[in-house]
C-alpha cells in the first residue's frame, strides 16, 4: 500500500494506493469511497483483497486530506461540493475509465461521480446505501452527527469512541435498544481503535458530511444511473433498501460484513477481476 496527496484547486486530498496484479492490468483503476466519520484506512482490508489496482480516497476533511473552502455566508455544503473536489483529483490522477466503490456516505460521492461521469465511470459498487425514510430525516440530521467540540476534560475523546462503537451495534446509533439493535456485532478492539482515531481526525468534517449525505436524493441518482451497479448490503439494518432497486442496471448482493474474502470475491467477479 502507498499513500499519497493528489493536489486540487482546494487543497490535496489523501489517498491510499494499491497496485494490484499483473493479471488485472487490463482494468480500469478502482476508486473507492469510504464512509463517515473515518477515512480510507478504514478501507484497507478490503482493498488489499482485490488484484485491481485502487486507489482508496480520503473524502475532503476526512483523515489526512484538507476540508473544504467555507461556502458563502457560512452555508452547508452539499455532496456536490465533496464530489467537486474528488472528481478534480481523480482527473488530476488518471487519464482513463475508473470502476467506483462507495460505502454510506461515500455512497453518495459515488453517485454524484457516476452521474456526471457516464463516460469516465465504467462500473459502480453501491455497498450499504441506507437511504433514510421521510419521518426519519429531521431526527437524523439533528442527532446523528454530533459536533465534537474539544472539551478540557476530555469529554469529546469518550464520545468519539462510544459513537463509533455504538454505529456497529445499533442504526441509528444513539437508539440504544432492542428495536434498533443491528446483527452485525462489534469488529475487533485494533479495528474500533483505527476507527476512532481517524475519526477524531475527521471531527470537523463529520456533520457537514453526514448532513449532507442524508439529504442527498439517492433515489433520482439511482434512477438516472447509466452504468451497471453492484448493490450490497451487509445486514438486515440496511436490506430493506434493496426492493426499490428494481430497475436495469442494478444487482442486489447480500453478504455478511464479516466474510470480507467472499464479498471482494463477488465484487471482483462484477468489475471483471
Amino acid at each position: 500500500m502507498k499513500r499519497l496527496f493528489i493536489e486540487t484547486s482546494k487543497g490535496q486530498l489523501h489517498a491510499r494506493a494499491h497496485h494490484g496484479d499483473a493479471a488485472s492490468v487490463t482494468l480500469p483503476p478502482l476508486v473507492m469511497l469510504h464512509a463517515a466519520p473515518g477515512s480510507a484506512l478504514m478501507l484497507s482490508n478490503l482493498q488489499v483483497r482485490f488484484h485491481q489496482r485502487s486507489l482508496a480516497v480520503d473524502l475532503p476533511g476526512m483523515g489526512d486530506s484538507d476540508p473544504l473552502p467555507i461556502r458563502s455566508g457560512n452555508a452547508e455544503p452539499t455532496i456536490s461540493d465533496f464530489t467537486d473536489m474528488v472528481e478534480e483529483a481523480l482527473r488530476n490522477a488518471f487519464d482513463e475509465p475508473v470502476d467506483v466503490y462507495g460505502t454510506l456516505s461515500g455512497v453518495r460521492v459515488a453517485l454524484e461521480l457516476a452521474n456526471r461521469q457516464p463516460v469516465s465511470v465504467r462500473r459502480v459498487v453501491l455497498d450499504g446505501i441506507g437511504m433514510p425514510k421521510p419521518e426519519q430525516l429531521d431526527e437524523l440530521l439533528a442527532e446523528y452527527a454530533p459536533p465534537f467540540t474539544p472539551d478540557i476534560n476530555g469529554n469529546h475523546l469518550m464520545n468519539t469512541f462510544q459513537l463509533c462503537r455504538d454505529q456497529y451495534l445499533f442504526y441509528p446509533w444513539y437508539a440504544r435498544d432492542a428495536e434498533h439493535r443491528r446483527p452485525t456485532g462489534l469488529p475487533s478492539a485494533d479495528a474500533l481503535h483505527l476507527k476512532v482515531m481517524e475519526s477524531l481526525k475527521s471531527a470537523a468534517a463529520f456533520r457537514p458530511l453526514i448532513r449532507a449525505a442524508f439529504r442527498y436524493d439517492c433515489a433520482a441518482a439511482l434512477a438516472a444511473l447509466k452504468q451497471p451497479a453492484l448493490i450490497t448490503a451487509d445486514g438486515s439494518a440496511v436490506r430493506a433498501d434493496l426492493p426499490v432497486l428494481e430497475f436495469p442496471p442494478a444487482e442486489p448482493l447480500t453478504c455478511p460484513p464479516d466474510l470480507l474474502d467472499k464479498r471482494a470475491a463477488r465484487i471482483a467477479a462484477f468489475l471483471g477481476g
